[in-house]
């Protein structure tokens, strides 16, 4: 089945032998790692990714990256990746200057139940990390009012010793 790229472009028909399970995929996918895209170009086709987590052969990936998940404009193939602006588990391979994708890779949009695939020496996204469950008091949003309450404290405190200081006699006059 292909399909095309825009009117009169010229398509390809390609296919998947097997799409490896996902497990499988970050076992002995080439270039795997969790990113956000943050745009997209060539009918959202390419990808310009921040990288978030490097998993498996992705330690010497830059910040941002570019992911081809089709042929150049105005060609197409039936296994051409489209991807919207969220966060994915890319399973990718390198390419000229710039990681390849396709309907035959295992890239995912990103899913709390991935987070079991996630290697050992690897740490999550600050974004991923905050969205977990957390007993502890996050006291950020009423920092405010301790401050003033504190500032408040202070005040009465001072006007006391104030006021006492006034109402008795000095030391020399008792």
């Amino acid at each position: 089945m292909a399909m095309l790229a825009g009117p009169g472009a010229p398509s390809v028909a390609a296919s998947c032998a097997t799409t490896p399970s996902i497990d499988e995929a970050v076992l002995l996918g080439d270039v795997v790692f969790v990113g956000t895209v943050l745009r997209t170009e060539n009918g959202g086709r390419w990808a310009t990714v921040r990288v978030e987590e490097r998993w498996s052969g992705a330690r010497s990936l830059g910040d941002t990256v570019a992911v081809h998940g089709g042929p150049e404009p105005g060609t197409a193939t039936s296994i051409d990746r489209t991807y919207v602006t969220t966060r994915y588990l890319f399973i990718v391979r390198h390419g000229d200057g710039v990681l390849e994708d396709d309907q035959c890779t295992a890239t995912t949009p990103w899913t709390p139940e991935l987070a079991r695939l996630r290697p050992i020496d690897v740490s999550p996204a600050a974004d991923v990390a905050a969205n977990t469950a957390s007993t502890e008091l996050d006291l950020e949003p009423i920092l405010p009012v301790v401050a003033l309450i504190g500032a408040l404290v202070i005040a009465v405190v001072a006007y006391v010793f104030i006021l006492r200081a006034r109402r008795r006699p000095p030391d020399w006059m008792r």
